[in-house]
């Protein structure tokens, strides 16, 4: 029997085998980084685009949510230069705990640090919740009527204290301290002349969608109008640093 053979033919002398061409590597990974690259970045780009109208969708359903983007507060409390633009409203409640908490521990370095300065514009609007503080409005209606006397701020500031502290006794004592005429203070209240602005203000508030207190405001103030273009909210007692970045980001807008 014969030995089995290769059945392919026979390899001719001096002939080598044939490889298949060197890929140059280091070109063709550096082009496709870089076409990789160029369409992350062009996605990239498209995902910006749509993040900024949905940004832009969602602000301007926020303004439509809260019914308005703008506040006359002409004739409100204000401390701070008359021609500020920065502009920081408060709608307050004066038996609310967290309006408390956010008067003697926050609000001292507001007015410290933005308006003794000159930096803001602050503007206190009245939000008693009657639901929660029945006898608060008592309580807004005798800071305005100290406000007829040009003593709100004095008064303004002996007014947060617990719930059910605002009987007769209570706000004349505190009016005392402040320097008010009592007597004028008691016919002011029995007028009842107060009480159609401090309801005013409360349905200027839920107007705004604010539906606790304290809640705040920020925006930039036309001084020759007193209105507010409204641009940050801020809900509750915030510590202060929440405060520096809602009023630096007005500020790089105003200028």
């Amino acid at each position: 029997m014969a030995s089995a053979q290769g059945s392919g033919p026979p390899s001719q002398p001096g002939s080598a085998t044939r490889r298949p061409p060197r890929v140059a590597w280091t070109i063709v990974l550096p082009v496709v980084s870089i076409v990789l690259s160029l369409f992350v970045w062009y996605e990239t780009r498209q995902e910006l685009a749509k993040l900024s109208q949905s940004h832009a969708q969602l602000q301007t359903d926020f303004d439509t949510a809260r019914g308005r983007t703008t506040i006359d507060v002409a004739g409100a409390p204000a401390l701070g230069p008359a021609d500020q633009v920065v502009t920081l409203v408060e709608f307050s409640d004066y038996e609310c705990p967290f309006c408390l908490r956010h008067f003697t521990q926050t609000m001292p370095q507001i007015e410290t640090q933005y308006i003794k300065t000159g930096r803001i514009r602050y503007v206190f609007k009245d939000f008693p919740i009657d639901e929660l503080h029945p006898a608060a409005i008592r309580a807004h209606e005798a800071a305005r009527c100290a406000a007829e006397q040009g003593k709100f701020w004095q008064m303004h500031a002996r007014l947060f204290s617990r719930a059910g502290s605002h009987d007769d006794a209570g706000i004349e004592a505190r009016a005392t301290e402040a320097g008010l005429s009592v007597p004028s203070l008691r016919e002011c209240l029995a007028s009842g002349r107060a009480t159609a602005g401090v309801r005013q203000s409360v349905e200027l508030a839920k107007s705004l969608g604010a539906n606790g207190t304290p809640s705040f405001f920020v925006g930039l103030r036309d001084p020759a109008t007193d209105e507010v273009r409204l641009l940050t909210a801020v809900t509750g007692a915030q510590p202060f640093s929440v405060f520096e970045q809602a009023i630096a980001a007005a500020a790089a807008r105003a200028r």
